[in-house]
């Protein structure tokens, strides 16, 4: 079996109602290494790299789960079911509603890291322009082969 050429980002972005040290967000904190522990364990998953601009984009209480994997559909089994799908329906315990997406999925050549930078402008073209082979959701995924057929010249050039 050859190596894909194109791997799936999902970028998350909660904004914490409190800080990590705050007791209200001690359940979360506690839970949160077990629960990258089974991300890691999980089929599908690549990895998760830190992004060489860490901090410089999301700060303070803006907290930014990055991972890579191999399909939409293994990163869906892992976030909405088992232990994971859980501590997902708790958020609002510790994250705030925002007004705009709080993920992003996109696929990216093979072995590249995203940037807090590259991350944000997803983010920001998903809201203003909602899903496309760019930058999308998982009520409306797109694969690998649409994401490279989908033109350049197609997207607004703005920034975020």
């Amino acid at each position: 079996m050859s190596k894909p050429n194109h791997h799936l980002i999902h970028a998350n972005v909660a904004l914490a109602r409190a800080s990590l040290d705050h007791p209200r967000m001690a359940d979360f904190v506690r839970q949160a290494d077990a629960i990258d522990a089974l991300a890691r364990q999980s089929p599908g998953f690549v990895g998760q790299p830190t992004p060489a601009d860490e901090g410089q984009t999301f700060t303070d209480r803006a907290l930014l789960n990055l991972s890579i994997w191999t399909s939409v559909e293994s990163l869906e089994a892992f976030t909405h079911t088992g232990r994971h799908a859980l501590v997902l329906q708790r958020r609002a315990d510790w994250f705030l509603p925002q007004d705009g997406p709080n993920y992003v999925l996109y696929w990216a050549p093979a072995g590249h890291t995203p940037t807090e930078a590259e991350i944000a402008a997803r983010l920001h073209y998903l809201a203003h322009h909602g899903p496309t082979p760019y930058a999308f959701t998982f009520d409306r995924p797109y694969t690998a082969a649409q994401a490279l057929a989908f033109r350049r010249s197609e997207q607004p050039k703005e920034r975020p």
